[in-house]
């Protein structure tokens, strides 16, 4: 290994000593002023592209450019086309460029094939969306799970990110859900960013981010997309969306809307043994309902005066009642007497989020700061009633119970953010935050043959103050990030009948993030990253109230769950197309859902728990070729990962390959075919067992003047079963959540109108908005 980074260290230095300059600009019209929104390409003497950006301003800029070899710039503006001079380069370069609209059109801009649509910077990955075959998937869950690294569990609701655990989810600076995510127009989004090495401006939480960036350079005007897609899987769902744009001068609106009939299937079964207790059972439950949501937001916008200086206002809601009959067989041994359970469980469930924000952001140019402020409101509610009837040894339904539940968060959160340049070497970051939440959750449970009834009351309350400051600075091809973050964190749990699971903590924890890096020209760049994280459990596994699978097997939350601390230590290096990616993390308090026998009432407990310990580690590598009207991104990564628990018996952990790769080919200019897949082997993590993977996915895109077609064929091999083992408290599980595949999917697109240059923006407050 000492031997590699020697080699890609001299190599390095060998390619610094060569020499490069810059090529900067600006882009006037006929009245000499300057054009907005233009695309410029820089081509070599053999009319390959060597680099391309869009300028906004009319302003434009090439870094770290070869010299002493021959370049022409190209300006697209508005399907034109102009080809200005060749030029050899042996000095810094600054163009005056008047743009002539009255050139040739543009047939087609066939150079947006040649550039990449993944680009790697200090192993984090930035993929286009906009620009390539996966704008046309049905919708924003679909288009997750063809990203590398990111997992999609088996129901639809979750997402993963491989060797980084659950991610922080961001809409350009808003940190949000993954209900609001799955909400979300694939149409506006141009490009997805995996940062697997997240800087202190993305919060202490978690070690990894996705973040989504919406479309910005668009002209003034109004837009309408209308969206059906139909989605067959052992149920039909029906998907109809309708998203609306309008903008007029520094004004800008924007409305969406979404009506889903979704037909709901999900089943997870659990073969378990209790040596100690001579128990020995299998159950299967298998949960079939209608989910109908009516999702909407409503978006302001309005640029003030001086540049830089907005105010934007953000409204949303998601309601979805979910209502049916979940179906539990039970196969039970104790003490060799056997019995068969199935349990019939009558669902009529009503859940509803919404979500405010308001920002604003006042720029100083005279001081080179901006200050940014805002604050935002989330609510959770969550109400259900279940009827629950049993049918032992084939004698027929008799009433069990019936369990009234209520939960419902708040979150009311603010932040200030302030940010000074000095120069062009060194830039401070600092400010604060405050959020404040609490959850209720109110169950009552009725017994058949008990006239009392059961109840949980539990309330919880946290208040979070958090101030940071981060430090950036640029020495030549030199560059240091540095940051700490404190938080103070006051919590406090009250159960009102009993006082078992009250808790009271008010702890202090500081949170520093480092990174520095070496980038001796464009293709190569290497640097080292630390980071201490936190995740910390939803407010609802805190406190949420039991839902009965049988008289044998429950499921509920755990108020007594604490934090979860990482420490994670990255090195990458960018060779060319290639990028090398190695880290080592260890995790304190790790989570993670097991079964617990409940001595007390003598039944099996499905729940959330902490862990001793974590360690791991993981290589991979990314690599995206091009090949004319083909493109291929592929990942590849070498992982360990072992969890440690005094409660739980551990095996030797075993190291696990993952690789996922994303292809397109482009018959002609308006149609285009998917194949993307991804594998992961089977593995030991300590503690825990898992199975193999390998998902396979197909599809064809067509565009037809207004109209865009997409039919999608997920999961043709039916791998999306995820097993897990373990032993824990003298208790031997096997869990198998099945997936609801394979999927065939038909989605209608129709675009009415054009919209762009927007400069809709919104930032993150809530910073524990997704906790509910």
């Amino acid at each position: 290994m000492k031997s590699i980074i020697a080699l890609l260290f001299l190599f390095s230095i060998g390619l610094s000593a060569q020499s490069h300059f810059s090529i900067s600009g600006e882009i006037l019209d006929q009245k000499n002023e300057r054009l907005e929104l233009s695309e410029v390409n820089l081509f070599d003497d053999q009319d390959k592209i060597v680099k391309s950006t869009v300028s906004q301003d009319g302003t434009f800029e090439f870094k770290n450019i070869d010299a002493n070899t021959s370049y022409y710039i190209q300006i697209v503006n508005h399907s034109k086309i102009q080809n200005e001079l060749p030029f050899t380069l042996n000095e810094d370069y600054k163009f005056k460029i008047i743009f002539n609209p009255r050139m040739t059109d543009l047939e087609e801009l066939k150079i947006v094939k040649n550039i990449n649509s993944v680009k790697t910077e200090n192993g984090n990955l930035s993929i286009d969306i906009a620009n390539s075959a996966l704008s046309k998937v049905a919708n924003s869950t679909d288009l997750l799970s063809r990203l590398p690294f990111v997992r999609i569990d088996p129901n639809g609701e979750n997402l993963s990110f491989v060797g980084k655990g659950v991610p922080l989810l961001y809409i350009d600076n808003q940190r949000v859900d993954f209900s609001l995510i799955s909400a979300l127009s694939v149409d506006d989004i141009k490009s997805i960013e995996l940062i697997r090495n997240p800087s202190i401006k993305y919060e202490a939480e978690g070690k990894a981010v996705i973040k989504i960036n919406l479309k910005k350079s668009r002209k003034e005007g109004q837009k309408l997309i209308l969206t059906e897609t139909g989605i067959f899987q052992k149920k039909y769902s029906n998907y109809l969306s309708g998203n609306y744009q309008a903008k007029k001068n520094k004004t800008e609106w924007k409305l969406n809307a979404s009506y889903n009939q979704i037909n709901h299937w999900e089943s997870n079964g659990y073969d378990y043994a209790i040596d100690t207790k001579a128990i020995a059972s299998d159950y299967i439950i298998k949960s079939v309902t209608k989910r109908p949501q009516l999702i909407f937001g409503a978006n302001f916008y309005q640029e003030l005066d001086k540049e830089g200086d907005y105010i934007s206002l953000a409204l949303n809601g998601n309601m979805r009642p979910d209502k049916g009959d979940n179906t539990t067989v039970t196969n039970y041994s104790e003490n060799a007497m056997n019995t068969n359970v199935q349990t019939l469980n009558r669902q009529d469930r009503n859940r509803a989020t919404v979500n405010a924000m308001f920002n604003f952001n006042k720029n100083l140019p005279k001081l080179d700061a901006n200050i940014f402020t805002g604050f935002q409101y989330k609510r959770e509610n969550d109400q259900v009633d279940y009827n629950f009837y049993d049918n032992k040894d084939f004698a027929g339904y008799e009433f069990s119970q019936f369990r009234h539940q209520l939960y419902s968060g708040n979150i009311y959160s603010g932040r200030i953010d302030i940010e000074k340049k000095f120069s062009d070497l060194f830039k401070v970051e600092s400010g604060g935050s405050f959020n404040s939440a609490e959850a209720f959750t109110d169950n009552t449970t009725q017994f058949g043959n008990i006239k009392n009834p059961e109840r949980l009351e539990y309330f919880f309350r946290e208040s979070n103050l958090a101030t940071y400051a981060n430090l950036d600075i640029n020495i030549k091809k030199f560059a240091l990030k540095a940051g700490v973050r404190m938080e103070n964190t006051i919590a406090k749990g009250e159960n009102e009948e009993t006082s078992v699971d009250n808790i009271a903590r008010n702890y202090t924890d500081w949170f520093p993030s480092f990174q520095l890096s070496f980038e001796p020209n464009e293709n190569f760049n290497y640097s080292l990253d630390y980071r201490r994280s936190i995740s910390r459990p939803n407010y609802g596994n805190l406190a949420s109230g039991g839902l009965y699978g049988s008289p044998y097997v429950e499921y509920r939350g755990n108020p007594l769950l604490l934090p979860s601390y990482s420490n994670t230590v990255t090195l990458n290096a960018k060779l060319k197309k290639w990028s090398i990616t190695a880290s080592v993390y260890e995790d304190k308090n790790p989570m993670g859902y097991t079964l617990v026998f409940d001595e007390a009432k003598n039944i099996s407990t499905f729940m959330i728990v902490n862990f001793d310990k974590e360690i791991g580690g993981n290589l991979s590598a990314d690599y995206e070729l091009t090949l004319k009207k083909f493109k291929s991104q592929n990942s590849l990564s070498l992982n360990y990962d072992k969890i440690e628990d005094t409660m739980a018996v551990s095996q030797k952990s075993t190291p696990y390959i993952y690789f996922s790769t994303n292809n397109s080919y482009s018959f002609k200019k308006n149609l285009s075919f998917l194949l993307d897949a991804s594998y992961i082997t089977n593995r030991t993590e300590g503690i825990f067992e898992y199975n193999a993977m390998c998902l396979i996915n197909l599809g064809v895109n067509a565009s037809i003047r207004q109209f865009d077609f997409t039919v999608r064929y997920n999961d043709v091999f039916k791998q999306m079963d995820y097993i897990q083992k373990l032993t824990y408290k003298k208790m031997s599980s096997t869990g198998t959540f099945y997936g609801n595949t394979p999927t065939i999917s038909l989605t209608v697109k129709y675009n009415l109108g054009n919209i762009s240059k927007s400069n809709y923006k919104e930032k993150v407050v809530n910073e524990n908005a997704d906790r509910l």
